[in-house]
Formats: C-alpha cells, sequence, structure tokens
C-alpha cells in the first residue's frame, strides 16, 4: 500500500499542488506554521473524508475557496486506484476509480492511515470513548465480518435506547434479542484482534520499556461472569429511568496498568509516549500481517515528541515496518532518516527538494 502521487486543493493555508511521492519514506520540512501538518491532515481526509484535527471537515476547506479536493492515486500490490474526496456548500463527495463510493468504510478499507502526533496522547489520557475507536479500528481492517457486526449492533442500540427516552418497555425488551446476538459477534471479534495486538505489543515493549510490566485490561462493557441478556433484564428499570443502556460493547474499554495503576499514573511522560506509539505501531502491524494492507503512517513533529533514544528506537521500528511513511519536522536532521523524497513547505507552498 502506499499513495503514488497526491493532489491538493482549497486545504486550509496550503497552495494547491501534486507532490509525486516515494513509496517508502516522505519528509515534510518547514517552520511552525507553515502547513507542514496540514499536507499529513489532506492524506488524513483522503483517507477516512475526516481530519484528524477538526470535527468539522468545512473547517479544512480554505477561507474563500468553494471547494476542498484531494486526489491521490493509490498502489495496492500489482493494481492501482484513484481516490478522491471534495467538501463543498453542498456536502461531501467520495469517489473510487471513478465511481461514487458505497460508504466510507469502503474508502477505510483502500487506505488505511495511523496518525502518530501529540493528540495520540489522549489514547491513555482520555476516556474509554478514544480506547474503543482504537480498538474498533484495529478489528475493521483485520477481522471482515466486524463492520457488518457492529452496524447491526448500533442500529439495534439506537433503536432500544429511543424505546428506553420514550418509557417503550414492551419495544426495549423485544429488541434485546438483536441487541445480544449483535454484541456477542462484536465482542467475539474483538477478543480475537486483541489477541492478534498482543503479540506485537508485546515486541516494542521489550525493546522499549524492558523493565516496566505493561499489562491490558479488556473490559468488555458488562460483567465477565453474567450474560449480556441477564445484565439487561436486571438493569431494565433502571435504563427505563435513565433513557439509555448502560451496559454492551459500547461502554467497553482497555485499560493500560502497570504495577496495578493507571499507566498514565505510573509512566514518566517520556514512556507514556513511547507506550502509544508501541500501540499505534501494533496496531499497524497487525494490519498488515492480518488484514494484508499495510497502513500509511503519519508522523507529525516526532523530534518533538520524544528525547533522543527514544526517537532513534521508533525510527528504526518504522523503517522495519516496510511501509510508507510521511514524517513532518523543523529540522530534517533531527529525524536522521534517509529520506526517499524530501519537501519544504513555506508560506503554504510545496516544493520538492533535489
Amino acid at each position: 500500500m502506499a499513495i503514488a502521487s497526491l493532489t491538493v486543493s482549497g486545504v486550509r493555508n496550503l497552495a494547491d499542488a501534486t507532490l509525486e511521492c516515494d513509496p517508502r519514506c516522505n519528509v515534510i520540512a518547514g517552520a511552525n506554521a507553515a502547513g507542514k501538518t496540514s499536507v499529513l491532515e489532506a492524506i488524513h481526509v483522503l483517507a477516512r473524508a475526516r481530519s484528524f484535527r477538526t470535527a468539522r471537515l468545512d473547517q479544512v476547506r480554505r477561507d474563500g475557496t468553494a471547494e476542498l479536493l484531494v486526489r491521490g492515486d493509490v498502489q495496492v500490490g500489482t493494481g492501482a486506484h484513484r481516490l478522491g474526496v471534495a467538501r463543498g456548500e453542498s456536502g461531501t463527495r467520495v469517489r473510487i476509480d471513478g465511481a461514487d463510493a458505497r460508504g466510507l468504510s469502503e474508502l477505510a478499507r483502500w487506505l488505511p492511515v495511523q496518525v502518530i502526533n501529540t493528540e495520540s496522547q489522549r489514547l491513555l489520557q482520555d476516556g474509554p470513548s478514544a480506547r474503543r475507536s482504537y480498538l474498533n479500528w484495529s478489528a475493521f481492517h483485520v477481522e471482515h465480518g466486524y463492520h457488518e457486526a457492529w452496524r447491526r449492533y448500533d442500529r439495534a442500540l439506537r433503536q432500544r435506547n429511543a424505546a428506553l427516552r420514550e418509557g417503550d418497555s414492551r419495544t426495549a425488551r423485544a429488541l434485546e434479542g438483536e441487541l445480544v446476538s449483535a454484541a456477542g459477534a462484536v465482542d467475539t471479534l474483538r477478543s480475537g484482534v486483541l489477541a492478534e495486538l498482543q503479540p506485537h505489543l508485546d515486541v516494542y515493549l521489550q525493546r522499549w520499556l524492558p523493565e516496566t510490566p505493561v499489562q491490558i485490561v479488556y473490559r468488555r462493557g458488562w460483567s465477565q461472569s453474567r450474560t449480556l441478556a441477564d445484565t439487561l433484564a436486571d438493569q431494565h428499570e433502571s435504563e427505563l429511568n435513565m433513557g439509555y443502556t448502560l451496559s454492551g460493547p459500547h461502554r467497553a474499554d482497555l485499560q493500560l496498568r502497570v504495577h496495578g495503576m493507571d499507566a498514565q499514573h505510573r509512566l514518566s511522560r517520556g514512556q507514556q509516549k513511547v507506550l502509544v506509539v508501541a500501540m499505534l505501531l501494533a496496531q499497524a502491524s497487525v494490519i498488515a500481517t492480518q488484514g494484508g494492507v499495510q497502513p500509511v503512517l503519519l508522523v507529525d513533529d516526532l523530534p518533538a515528541e520524544l528525547d533522543v533514544e527514544y526517537r532513534a528506537a521508533v525510527l528504526q521500528a518504522i523503517e522495519e515496518s516496510q511501509g510508507q511513511v510521511f514524517f513532518t519536522a523543523i529540522e530534517t536532521e533531527a529525524l536522521a532518516v534517509s529520506a526517499g523524497r524530501l519537501f519544504h513547505v513555506e508560506q503554504g507552498t510545496l516544493q520538492e527538494m533535489i
């Protein structure tokens, strides 16, 4: 998996440009606020039709521009595909090989991406939703039945919550069979992908945090000792009063612990950063080995995130992954990578450095 060329138009402060990308390593250098991160953001928009910096895609569109457009030629094995995402006043359009995409999940399958930046710390510091998202994306790319299982569960959950809000006990109970069935499928597939993730994660932790025993505990969203059906039956009156479902995969979490405590309370800030990077690289590894597609890595200002020792170790692991990577940096010397292609951005203008 590699982006062969990237066309960007109407994205933040970036001047319209087309980049011919290296299949392995691309470095985007420039001063702060020059537009480096906006290049990575454009790639993320191409992969998911959304930004990793804002929930509103309209905020990515350059002021005064009618339309945001990101287009890419993606090499997959021996084949090539053209992806395009446009956002204008009429909404978002996604096209794959000249045809409208059936859904955003189709886009994500063609171009999986992994972002490593300052926001990655949320995996440890935020609530369970960030870790559920990590788990969901892992399962989506590894377990082919996961997307449909999650859609079934989400549909049943929304319908049941609507019934609970309306105080419709009969309908809420009637929906429990489908909810429980879909929840079982989601939980089984999540457990399976976690079993695949663990050995990949252990490799990084043994190299980077050998003296720190990190334990990952999966909380599925209801008691391990009870069925979800029994749990829902016991909670029915409480759920009617509150108007939503209290237990299920939508309440799952991954707890990262060191000596029985949350990792963020036992590890130094540097150790927390490297643990998060290990989790993200482990995710990329398992997607590559089990899902069959190597994710594109978007690494934003790594020198500012890690000290010299950890930075060198992470760069070595990224180079060993054999996937395509896009780095940003103020000073390229701090990266110590042999860039396949080096781009410089100044006041939004991108130029390849020869």
